[in-house]
């Protein structure tokens, strides 16, 4: 009884957690893995040795715990791609933040809702550069994120051109994410062309040519 209240207020806390917190399912994912791992090995073990079934239960409820957690990482709702009102700058940083948050979704990997959010987004975000002739750097920094999550050379371009000149900028001199983009950008746009990489940020990542 006492350890069915137990797997009980286990699968609320963990469901609950994993619906409100984003990228929560990752550690239950790598809980998973490692239960697995313990299963697999207590399951060789019992070839060559007698073992009581009961060790194999409290892994087993702990796994059916985080795979309802996962489950329900997929009921949590996504924020809105774009942001509708507001300014340009306000704008853009939104589309950032959705862009980093939705990379924080296992769903978003899973029931492939990334590419057309990232296609919304990148829709606002050129319409913007269009219309801006003067973005801040801290904006420009923002609308290369998003292009740079694009699928194309001409858009990596775009990119690695607004990182760079978001990173010559004397108040993000010193912003490390600013400065790495503007090299991934560039390698990004570079291997999507088929030249050499400058800055090795790309690892092996290459895409067709349209």
């Amino acid at each position: 009884m006492k350890r069915n209240l137990i797997f009980l207020i286990s699968l609320i806390v963990v469901t609950f957690l994993s619906y409100r917190i984003e990228s929560f399912e990752f550690l239950l994912i790598a809980i998973i893995l490692l239960l697995l791992v313990f299963l697999i090995l207590l399951g060789i073990i019992s070839i060559f040795k007698t073992i009581n079934p009961k060790k194999f239960k409290t892994p087993l409820l702990m796994l059916a715990v985080c795979l309802a957690g996962v489950l329900a990482s997929l009921l949590r709702p996504y924020d809105e791609a774009i942001l509708e009102d507001g300014n340009s700058s306000e704008k853009l940083k939104y589309a950032y933040e959705t862009d980093q948050k939705d990379r924080m979704q296992l769903k978003s990997y899973i029931l492939g809702e990334l590419n057309p959010r990232d296609k919304k987004r990148l829709k606002q975000v050129k319409e913007i550069c269009k219309q801006e002739n003067d973005l801040k750097p801290i904006d420009k920094f923002h609308a290369a994120f998003v292009y740079h999550h694009s699928d194309n050379s001409k858009d990596y371009k775009m990119a690695s051109q607004l990182a760079a000149a978001a990173a010559e900028a004397p108040s993000l001199q010193e912003h490390y994410q600013v400065q790495w983009l503007s090299k991934a950008a560039f390698d990004r746009w570079r291997v999507s062309i088929g030249k050499p990489q400058k800055f090795n940020t790309q690892g092996k990542f290459s895409i067709d040519l349209e």
